[in-house]
């Protein structure tokens, strides 16, 4: 007999398929189990269009519909009940007539949370949850930072040598720290995520393209920090077809062709940070990633205003050069796996990192 934890690892699963389209809301992933058989499956594709449980309905089969009443509903999030962009989904279960639902996570959204399993419990749909069940890559990036923090979840990517360093102390050679499935893998996460955030000298010294041209999907948008006004406007970033560029500038900014806003900061201190990330959630963005370089990754980690930490080790030495950010002491390893020659190491901050 199938377990109903292996059903929602399964929601997990089609949850992930969602990439950055479908940020500012969760990712969410919903199938409909009639007597140990799969009769419906779908997930949240794109904010603003129809949810899980939505895409799950329609795809059952016309001969399999009178069948919708007998069935268990299986979510990877509690379904919501309130009407926003698109209806409430608790109403489309009541009026399919489905008599047990099974959820994992808790919506954290205040007008939701907890009130959506209670609504069907008061119709005589019987409901149950699992909470901190699902698999660690969906509660990271479902971890409702943005609703409960209201600031986007922050995740920080840094690559570096078996040495430890971000990058050699001869910028003139050519290098690779990560091999090329690495290099896919993050522009796979790239899909998945609403911004790429680099310091301006990053984009200066390494002229990144920061899109997702290695992995099928939206790319993310490229968000600079340059609150000393070092940027001339004719780096490649703006020249490039991507999506337009977002600039944190300090008092006198170069003409550009991007979007830019004033910090009036010196330095990226947390007065700093927090205005940034304040205008990151204004914009929606539910979801960041940090790519560098040293300095912003320092800003971010030293302030506490990180979330899930993706560090690469590569198999090359530079023997100087310039220092990887180090991680606080406290941080929790989360997993640690091979990616060729590279290792791949994610890290959680502990409670007494979020000062």
């Amino acid at each position: 007999m199938v377990k109903n934890t292996d059903i929602l690892f399964r929601t997990a699963q089609l949850a992930c398929l969602a990439d950055s389209r479908v940020l500012d809301n969760p990712r969410v992933g919903a199938i409909l189990m009639h007597e140990g058989k799969v009769i419906g499956e779908g997930y949240h594709h794109q904010a603003g269009e129809a949810h899980a449980e939505v895409n799950c309905m329609a795809s059952v089969k016309e001969e399999d519909r009178p069948l919708i009443p007998e069935s268990t509903l299986f979510v990877s999030l509690e379904p919501c009940c309130i009407k926003g962009r698109t209806p409430a989904c608790t109403g489309l279960i009541l009026k399919e007539k489905v008599r047990k639902v099974v959820f994992a996570q808790r919506d954290t959204t205040d007008e939701v949370s907890g009130r959506g399993a209670a609504i069907l419990r008061e119709a005589g749909v019987r409901v149950k949850e699992y909470p901190d069940f699902l698999p660690t890559e969906l509660t990271n990036m479902n971890r409702m930072i943005y609703t409960t923090e209201q600031r986007p979840f922050i995740l920080l990517k840094y690559a570096r040598s078996a040495d430890g360093f971000l990058r050699p102390k001869d910028r003139g050679k050519k290098y690779w720290i990560t091999n090329d499935i690495s290099r896919r893998l993050v522009h796979r996460w790239r899909t998945t995520t609403n911004a790429v955030i680099v310091g301006a000298r990053t984009v200066i010294e390494d002229e990144p393209k920061l899109d997702s041209r290695f992995f099928p999907g939206p790319d993310p948008r490229p968000v600079i920090l340059d609150l000393h006004d070092r940027l001339s406007g004719r780096e490649k970033i703006f020249t490039s077809d991507g999506q337009r560029p977002l600039v944190f500038t300090g008092r006198r900014p170069a003409k550009m062709k991007a979007d830019t806003v004033e910090i009036k900061e010196k330095d990226l201190n947390k007065k700093a940070l927090k205005k940034i990330v304040r205008k990151l959630h204004d914009l929606k963005y539910s979801h960041v990633t940090v790519e560098g370089g040293a300095t912003t990754l320092e800003a971010f980690l030293s302030k506490g205003l990180w979330d899930e930490a993706r560090v690469f080790t590569g198999a090359a030495r530079f023997g100087n050069g310039l220092i990887a950010p180090s991680l606080p002491a406290s941080a929790r390893l989360l997993s640690s796996e091979m990616i060729g020659t590279d290792r791949l190491e994610i890290f959680r901050p502990s409670q007494v990192d979020k000062r």
